[in-house]
């Protein structure tokens, strides 16, 4: 079987990527861009970080190719085999979980939006929130085998949307507005890079789980460009030319000032729901594994998982979009810069490993540390690189000791 799923070409690796990218907050990206930064500016900014996140995205997935294994498997030279489990799975599991809340937070604003259009009446938000992610919970747990289905629905749904929210805008705007607009607040470019890297940098570290099948290096690499960077600037981009037109940086209320804003909004809910159950999805699987409770309890591990994501979306997880993001990129680039360093750098990957590497969780502490404390804008790529140097030193001299002795 494994034979036969090693022949991935990367048209298909690129598709998986697009769908994966082609979702609410790919927009709100934009739209929280903009809201301090030229039109022109926010594209520099998603180009950078976008590409800067393929770069390492596709030397993790050139080492996943060649050893034909998942992150988590992958980062067990580095990190030992409990400590891949225990940092990588707790750090992709939290993630998951918040994008989790996010976007169920999301979905219940569309809801009572949608219900308030329709009869006027005002369901509060939290509410409507914890009634979708209920619904997403359900559908991890019990009917995921059908989300392929809702996916083949949701995603030409949202695209054409979008294609028809343009439409809608060019009849009224001028292109030129779009390259005239100034902000009222500043954000300076590298503090919007990192934002930027942030966004996909979770994809970016778990790409070896779908990059591991690519036919050659070459097909994970191509597959990773042009899944990511065109998708991802084309959402920023869309995100950040509707918070301009539409006078606002709410996606909510952006989609719901196009016209017929109950079909906008039931296709926002739609999209929304398809992601969102890989988040929990994926977030439970982190966890299963992580307290190792096998196949069978995955179930209800993603339901108490769930119940949690629920919470975030309840106390409004979205207003901290942006503190969310900077948690990500602190907690996770890290990571890579680390298995990166063991694989191509200090070249001390290898098959047999410990129980914990504690040179690689050092390394990884390193970068988060460094990341907390440096004020620089820079820090979202320094971390990475800090993480990757701090680990080739110390297996540089481990090395001598070991010669020593």
């Amino acid at each position: 079987m494994e034979n036969n799923l090693n022949t991935t070409k990367w048209y298909s690796l690129a598709g998986i990527w697009f769908g994966g990218i082609v979702s609410v907050p790919a927009l709100l990206i934009g739209s929280t861009l903009i809201a301090s930064l030229s039109f022109h500016l926010s594209l520099w900014a998603g180009l950078i970080g976008f590409g800067f996140v393929v770069i390492f995205m596709s030397l993790l997935s050139v080492a996943a190719v060649k050893e034909r294994k998942e992150t988590v498997s992958l980062a067990a030279s580095s990190f030992g085999e409990n400590g891949a489990k225990l940092i990588v799975g707790l750090v992709i599991g939290l993630s998951t979980l918040g994008w989790f809340g996010i976007q169920s937070n999301i979905a219940g604003e569309s809801f009572s939006k949608i219900v308030t259009e329709m009869n006027g009446l005002e369901i509060p938000v939290w509410i409507s929130s914890v009634f979708w992610g209920i619904i997403m919970v359900i559908t991890a747990v019990f009917g995921f085998k059908y989300l392929k289905l809702l996916n083949y629905i949701a995603v030409p749904a949202i695209v054409a949307l979008l294609v028809y929210g343009l439409i809608i805008t060019f009849k009224t705007h001028h292109f030129q507005e779009i390259l005239n607009f100034t902000p009222k607040e500043k954000m300076p470019l590298l503090q919007a890079i990192g934002f930027t890297i942030g966004f996909i940098s979770v994809g970016g570290v778990i790409s070896p789980d779908y990059n591991r099948f690519a036919a050659t290096k070459k097909d994970a690499i191509l597959g990773s460009i042009f899944g990511v960077i065109p998708s991802a600037l084309c959402l920023l981009a869309i995100g950040a030319i509707l918070a301009i037109t539409q006078g606002t940086y709410d996606i909510v209320k952006i989609f719901s000032s196009l016209g017929f804003p109950f079909l906008a909004m039931s296709i926002l809910i739609l999209a929304t729901w398809t992601s969102n159950v890989i988040n929990i999805y994926s977030s439970g699987l982190a966890f299963n594994n992580l307290l190792n409770k096998g196949d069978k309890n995955r179930s209800k591990t993603t339901l108490v998982v769930g119940l949690f994501g629920i919470l975030l979306a309840a106390l409004g997880v979205l207003s901290h979009f942006m503190s969310f993001i900077s948690l990500l990129t602190i907690t996770i680039t890290p990571i890579a810069g680390v298995m990166i360093s063991d694989y191509f750098i200090s070249n001390t990957y290898k098959e047999d490993t410990l129980k914990f590497n504690w040179i690689g969780i050092f390394s990884w502490i390193s970068g988060v540390l460094l990341m907390v404390s440096m004020t620089s804008e820079i820090k979202n790529i320094i971390g990475i690189i800090g993480a990757a140097i701090v680990y080739y030193l110390l297996q540089k001299i481990h090395h001598v000791i070991d010669e020593k002795n």
